[in-house]
C-alpha cells in the first residue's frame, strides 16, 4: 500500500514537469468572511488591564482571540495563525499589561467544546503569540499569574474530556513558560483541575479546583470523587485539601474560586454537588480557606457549563455567578438575582472593572455585552463575526442567500451579496428559527421555503417571506433523536424528505406526513442507549443524485449501509472498510454527483480525543472501500464534498481547517486563503455560482469562486494557455445611501463579491508577452481592454460591466483573449439584477 502510494506520487510528480504545482493553483483564490455579527457566538473569557482602560480581549469558544483598543468599538482577530482556535483562558499579567497568556481548549465540558494544544504567551499586548507548552493539556480551565512577577505562572488544566491521562493538574513555571513542573495532580485520571486563583497581594497563596469528569459520545458524567479544593500557602511547592465547611458527599461536580482583591481572607467558592440531589451552592470564607460557610438557601446559577464566581474588586459581599440565568448577589451570596434582562442566557465570563465597579463585561453563548451600570442595562456589542455554523445551506434566489445553524443561537438567513456599497451588514440577516440551530436546507423550487432544526429532532419547515415556521417532526414514540438529527431534501423530487432517528424515515408532501423506510441501522447498543446523552443514531444521510433511491446513511455508533431501492433492502458495508474505526462516529456520508455506486464516509474521533483522519471512497456500493486520506495532516475530519462537474475536485474540512485535492484525494492541499484555523464544519458547491460555501464553527461562513477549479482537467494543464468559461453576471447600479457611510465604526459589514465579471484563464508556463483580454459586443466590437497578468497558473481580470463609465445592458457578450499567436473566444452572460 505504501509502495503503490509513493510510485503515484512520483509518477504525478513526473507527469506534471514543467506545470504549475496543485499547491501553485490553489493560490489564486481569496476568501471573503461573511459573517455574520447579527447574533454572535460563545464568548468563555473577558479580560482587561486597569492600566489600559479602553484595552480588552476576548476568547472565542472555537473562534479564537479578539483585541480591542477601543473598548469594543472595533476587533482584531490575533490568534488565526495559530494551530487551534478554541480557547479556554485568558491572563494578563498585573505587573505588565503587555504580557498575555492564553490557555486553548475551552473548559465548558459542552458537546462543542473544542480542544487546544497548550498554553501560549504574548509579549507585546496580544499581537503575537508563542506556544510555551503543555499541548497534551487540550483544554486549560484558567490561569493564574504572580502579581508582581510575570514570569511565574500557574496553570489549570481540566485534561482530555473524552479520555483519562493527558497533561491534567496544576502546572507551574518560573521562567516565562520555559519548563514547567506538574505541582498537583488529581488522585485518578479523569481528575483535571478546572479553576485557579491567587491572593493578589502575598503572591504565594493558591486556590485550586479539581474537577472529575468524563464524557464519551453516548453519556457525560459531570462529577466522582476527585473533585474538590486545595490550598497552597508556600506558592505550590505544599497543598491541602479544604474540607471544613464543605461538601462531604463522593460526587461533587465542577467548582470556580474568587478571592476579593482588597481583604484575600475573603474567598469564595460555586459548588455543583450530587449528593440527594444536584444543587449549586455558594461558599465563603473569612479566614483564606480554614472553615468555609453556606451562604444560599437556593440553588444558584451553575453547573458543568458554568460553574465560576466572580467577586467585586471593591465591594466584598457583591458576586457575579454565571449560569443559564447570569446571578448577582449583593449580601455575600445570601440572596441572588438575575441580572441579565434583554441579554442572551447561558454566562461564561465576566470582568469588572476595578476602577469602575459598574462596568462590566460580560461574555455568553450570544456574544460579547457590557453593562455600565451593574446589570441594569446592556449594550450588545454586536461586532464579531463568530457565530459557530453546525450547517450551511444556500438557495437558488438571484443573488443566493445563505443559512444555517448556530449554537444556541438558531437558524439565520441573509444574502451572499447586496448592493450596498458598504457590504452585507447585519440587518440584511433574519433569524428564522430559535434553539440551536442546525441543518438547513431550501427547497430548490422555492427558495422562500426552508427546512431546517432545533436540538434533537425538532424539525420545521420555514415560509421565509411571512416569516412563520411548522413543525413537521415525525410524532411516532420510542425515537432516538441525535443533537443535529439529519435530514435531506430528494435530488429527485423536491417534495420528498428524508429523516433519520435510529431508523429512516421519508416523506413524499414535505413532511407532512412520514412512513419508515429502514429497521433499527444502529448497534442499538443497550450501555449506550442507556447514557444520558442519545445515542445509536442516525447522523448523515445522502441520496445519489444520479440514481432515485440510492441512499447512504452513518451513524454515530459506526455503522454505514446502503440500499438502492429506497429502503426496501439494506446492505450494512462498514465492515467492508479495511481500517475503519469501529464504533466511531460517521461525520459524513456523501453520495458521489457522477456515479451512482460511489460515495464517500468519513469518520471523526472528535468524541475519541484521536486526531487521526479517516476518508474513504467507494466505487462498487459499498462492496470494497480505499483510503483517500494521503497526505491529510493528522485532523479529525467534518465532512468531504466532490464536485458535481469535476469528479477530481474534492474538499475535506476538518476541525482545524479546510483541504483541497485536484486528483479525486490523490493528494491535499491546504486551501485557507483569507480563512483563519476553525473547525470547517459543511461544506456547499454552489451548482450555479461556482462558489464554495464553508460554514466554520467559530468564524462564520466564508465563500470563494471556484469555477476554473470545476472546469480544469490533465488536458487543459497541458496547453500552454486556456481560457474558461466565465459564470454568469450581475449588473447593477450600487444602492445610494449617504448614511450608509455615517454609522460609525463599530457598524460589521462584510464585503461583498468584486462587481462584475470575473474572467479566469491558465498559463502553464510564464509568456514572454503580456496576455490581452477584450470585452466584445454583439457586433463583435471592442467595448473594454485588459492587459492580464502572466502569473504561471490561474490568472484573473475583473470587468465591472461597464462601457467606459456606463452600466452595460442586459445580454451575452464575447470574451477574448489574446497572448501572441494564440487567440481563444468564450462567451459571458450578463444578467440584470433589478429585472
Amino acid at each position: 500500500m505504501r509502495l503503490a502510494l509513493l510510485l503515484g506520487l512520483v509518477w504525478a510528480a513526473i507527469t506534471a514537469v514543467g506545470q504549475p504545482t496543485d499547491a501553485d493553483l490553489l493560490s489564486a483564490f481569496q476568501f471573503r468572511n461573511i459573517g455574520p455579527a447579527a447574533t454572535g457566538g460563545r464568548i468563555v473569557d473577558i479580560e482587561a488591564h486597569p492600566a489600559k482602560p479602553f484595552f480588552v480581549l476576548a476568547a472565542s469558544a472555537s473562534g479564537g482571540v479578539w483585541r480591542s483598543v477601543n473598548n469594543g468599538t472595533t476587533w482584531q482577530p490575533v490568534f488565526d495563525d495559530s494551530p487551534v482556535s478554541s480557547i479556554g483562558d485568558i491572563a494578563i499579567a498585573p505587573s505588565n499589561p503587555d504580557i498575555v497568556w492564553v490557555g486553548t481548549g475551552e473548559h465548558n465540558n459542552q458537546r462543542s467544546c473544542h480542544f487546544g494544544d497548550g498554553v501560549y504567551k504574548s509579549v507585546d499586548g496580544g499581537k503575537t503569540w508563542t506556544n510555551v507548552g503543555l499541548k497534551e493539556s487540550l483544554h486549560i480551565g484558567r490561569i493564574a499569574i504572580d502579581p508582581k512577577q510575570p514570569d511565574i505562572v500557574y496553570v489549570a488544566s481540566a485534561g482530555p474530556l473524552y479520555k483519562g491521562g493527558g497533561e491534567r493538574g496544576v502546572y507551574k513555571t518560573t521562567d516565562g513558560g520555559k519548563t514547567w513542573t506538574r505541582i498537583l495532580e488529581g488522585p485518578n485520571d479523569t481528575t483535571g483541575f478546572i479553576d485557579i486563583a491567587i491572593n493578589p497581594k502575598d503572591g504565594k497563596t493558591l486556590y485550586a479546583c479539581a474537577y472529575d469528569r468524563l464524557r464519551r459520545a453516548w453519556h457525560i458524567r459531570d462529577n466522582g470523587p476527585g473533585s474538590g479544593v486545595y490550598r497552597s500557602k508556600d506558592a505550590g511547592k505544599t497543598w491541602t485539601k479544604l474540607t471544613k465547611g464543605l461538601p462531604a458527599n463522593p460526587n461533587n461536580g465542577r467548582i470556580g474560586v474568587a478571592v476579593y482583591a482588597k481583604d484575600p481572607k475573603i474567598v469564595y467558592l460555586t459548588w455543583e454537588s450530587m449528593a440527594e440531589r444536584t444543587t449549586i451552592d455558594i461558599y465563603r470564607s473569612a479566614d483564606g480557606g480554614d472553615s468555609w460557610t453556606k451562604m444560599n438557601d437556593r440553588n444558584a446559577p451553575g453547573g458543568y457549563y458554568y460553574g465560576q464566581i466572580r467577586v467585586d474588586p471593591e465591594v466584598a459581599d457583591r458576586i457575579y455567578v454565571p449560569g443559564v440565568q447570569l446571578g448577582r448577589s449583593d449580601d455575600g451570596g445570601k440572596t441572588m438575582r438575575s441580572i441579565n434582562s434583554r441579554v442572551h442566557v447561558d454566562f461564561h465570563a465576566i470582568w469588572v472593572d476595578p476602577s469602575n465597579n459598574n462596568k462590566v463585561y460580560i461574555g455568553n453563548d450570544g456574544g460579547f455585552y457590557v453593562t455600565y451600570d451593574g446589570g441594569e442595562t446592556y449594550d450588545f456589542v454586536n461586532n464579531l463575526p463568530i457565530p459557530q455554523f453546525y450547517a450551511i445551506g444556500a438557495d437558488m434566489a438571484l443573488p443566493y442567500n445563505v443559512f444555517g445553524g448556530f449554537q444556541d443561537n438558531g437558524v439565520w438567513h441573509g444574502p451572499s451579496r447586496t448592493r450596498k456599497p458598504s457590504g452585507i451588514s447585519n440587518d440584511d440577516w433574519i433569524n428564522i428559527l430559535g434553539g440551536d440551530g442546525f441543518i438547513a436546507l431550501a427547497d430548490p423550487e422555492d427558495p422562500s421555503t426552508i427546512y431546517t432544526s432545533s436540538q434533537f429532532g425538532a424539525l420545521a419547515r420555514v415560509d421565509v417571506k411571512r416569516r412563520r415556521s411548522v413543525s413537521i417532526r415525525p410524532r411516532d414514540r420510542g425515537l432516538r433523536c441525535n443533537w443535529m438529527t439529519p435530514f435531506i431534501i430528494s435530488p429527485h423530487n423536491a417534495k420528498t424528505v428524508y429523516w433519520g432517528v435510529q431508523r429512516l424515515f421519508k416523506s413524499l408532501n414535505r413532511g407532512d406526513s412520514w412512513v419508515p423506510v429502514s429497521e433499527d441501522l444502529t448497534t442499538n447498543d443497550p450501555e449506550k442507549t442507556r447514557g444520558n446523552v442519545p445515542h445509536c443514531t442516525i447522523t448523515s444521510i445522502d441520496e445519489s443524485p444520479v440514481r432515485q433511491g440510492v441512499l447512504w446513511v452513518g451513524t454515530d455508533d459506526g455503522n454505514v449501509w446502503v440500499t438502492e431501492n429506497d429502503g426496501v433492502t439494506w446492505t450494512q458495508v462498514n465492515g467492508n472498510i479495511p481500517g475503519a474505526p469501529k464504533n466511531w462516529w460517521v461525520s459524513r456520508v456523501h453520495a458521489s454527483p457522477h456515479d451512482a455506486g460511489t460515495a464517500f464516509v468519513t469518520f471523526t474521533g472528535y468524541r475519541e480525543d484521536d486526531f487521526t483522519p479517516y476518508v474513504f471512497k467507494t466505487d462498487d456500493y459499498g462492496k470494497t472501500w480505499k483510503s483517500i486520506v494521503s497526505n491529510l495532516p493528522n485532523q479529525m475530519v467534518s465532512v468531504v464534498k466532490q464536485d458535481a462537474i469535476n469528479p477530481k475536485l474534492l474538499f475535506v474540512g476538518t476541525e482545524q481547517g479546510l483541504f483541497a485535492s485536484l486528483d479525486g484525494g490523490g493528494t491535499w492541499n491546504r486551501f485557507m486563503p483569507g480563512v483563519p484555523t476553525v473547525p470547517c464544519q459543511d461544506l456547499i458547491i454552489h451548482p450555479r455560482e461556482g462558489d464554495l460555501i464553508v460554514g466554520t464553527h467559530g468564524r462564520g461562513a466564508f465563500i470563494t469562486n471556484i469555477t476554473p477549479l470545476r472546469q480544469l482537467t490533465d488536458e487543459i494543464r497541458g496547453k500552454a494557455v486556456h481560457l474558461f468559461d466565465p459564470d454568469g453576471a450581475l449588473a447593477f447600479e450600487p444602492i445610494g445611501d449617504m448614511f450608509d457611510e455615517f454609522s460609525g465604526h463599530r457598524r460589521y459589514a462584510a464585503p461583498n463579491p468584486p462587481d462584475g465579471a470575473a474572467i479566469w484563464y491558465y498559463l502553464k508556463e510564464e509568456p514572454a508577452t503580456e496576455p490581452k483580454v477584450e470585452i466584445l459586443d454583439a457586433t463583435g466590437a471592442v467595448i473594454r481592454e485588459f492587459a492580464g497578468t502572466k502569473k504561471v497558473g490561474l490568472n484573473r481580470v475583473q470587468w465591472n460591466l461597464r462601457q467606459g463609465r456606463a452600466l452595460v445592458p442586459a445580454a451575452e457578450y464575447g470574451v477574448r483573449l489574446t497572448l501572441g499567436e494564440t487567440t481563444i473566444v468564450t462567451k459571458v452572460k450578463v444578467t440584470d439584477w433589478i429585472r
